[in-house]
């Protein structure tokens, strides 16, 4: 004889199993992906805030963060922005006066530290370290520049500023009057024009270097954007505070090759041969 069961004790062993499920899926979710990270949109605006300012208040434009593409830059590693562990907004510890959450540093600070890894400008500088951006970059002060907050902090309303025409650029440039015992250097300036012009085809530098113009700097330093640098005798070999037009040349060709291939054998400072060739 089958024993009936009664409706409510039916309901009771539903609600039994439908909580053990629940339980369940619940641990198994922390099992599983306790460490992945929450849904994320793929642009955030980020707050335009000054320093001290107030979010959203400040004189800079809302910078359109792009979630997705930094999140697949760092593998998947929320923690290599999100340092505590906890995905939630940078604001929530780093307020823009500064709280004892985040460590009393302002949310300004947090984005653009040059020295922490997790802040925009921090972790932009790493890149800089790259074999193909170091030649340049080595003599490039960290910290954000004032010239490059437009980058990030774009105005949509605002007029576009016209493309800065780059100046004519020779192929190729005889280099001499150093020394009565060798014959001119020859440089080839199309060459490593060209190979900036490649190092810089990235997001990121693309974004930093809007235009050939700007990779000029990374020889010609105080020549503004856009303009026809000088001799570098101009500067060097006249002013006792510079390097000599020789140390300045050899520094930086020197320097500039060791940076950007790391492991090469270097080229012995007696061997001037190497690039000089002897005058018969």
């Amino acid at each position: 004889m089958v024993k009936r069961v009664s409706r409510s004790r039916w309901g009771r062993i539903f609600l039994s199993a439908l909580a053990l499920c629940m339980v369940s899926a619940a641990l198994a979710g922390f099992g599983a992906g306790g460490n992945q990270a929450k849904a994320q949109s793929p642009q955030i605006q980020m707050s335009g805030t000054a320093l001290g300012g107030t979010p959203g208040q400040g004189p800079l434009s809302k910078a359109a963060f792009n979630h997705k593409k930094h999140e697949d830059a760092v593998g998947g590693n929320c923690d290599a922005c999100h340092h505590t562990g906890d995905q939630v907004a940078c604001s929530s510890c780093h307020t823009s006066q500064g709280s004892p959450d985040g460590g009393n540093v302002q949310l300004s600070d947090a984005m653009h530290s040059a020295t922490a890894k997790q802040s925009c400008v921090g972790c932009h500088l790493t890149q800089t370290k790259k074999p193909e951006c170091a030649g340049c970059h080595r003599n490039i002060a960290p910290g954000p520049r004032q010239s490059n907050c437009a980058v990030c902090h774009k105005d949509a309303k605002a007029a576009q500023a016209a493309p800065v025409q780059v100046p004519a650029a020779p192929d190729t440039v005889e280099i001499g009057g150093l020394s009565k015992l060798f014959k001119p250097a020859t440089f080839d300036h199309a060459a490593h024009i060209q190979a900036l012009k490649d190092a810089a085809k990235g997001d990121l530098p693309k974004a930093f270097h809007s235009n050939d113009a700007a990779l000029c700097a990374g020889c010609h330093h105080y020549t503004p954007v856009g303009q026809t640098p000088p001799k570098c005798g101009t500067c060097h070999g006249t002013d006792p505070n510079r390097p000599g037009l020789k140390a300045a040349y050899h520094i930086q060709c020197n320097q500039c090759h060791k940076a950007m291939m790391p492991g090469a054998e270097p080229v012995a400072a007696t061997d001037c041969a190497g690039c000089h060739a002897p005058k018969k």
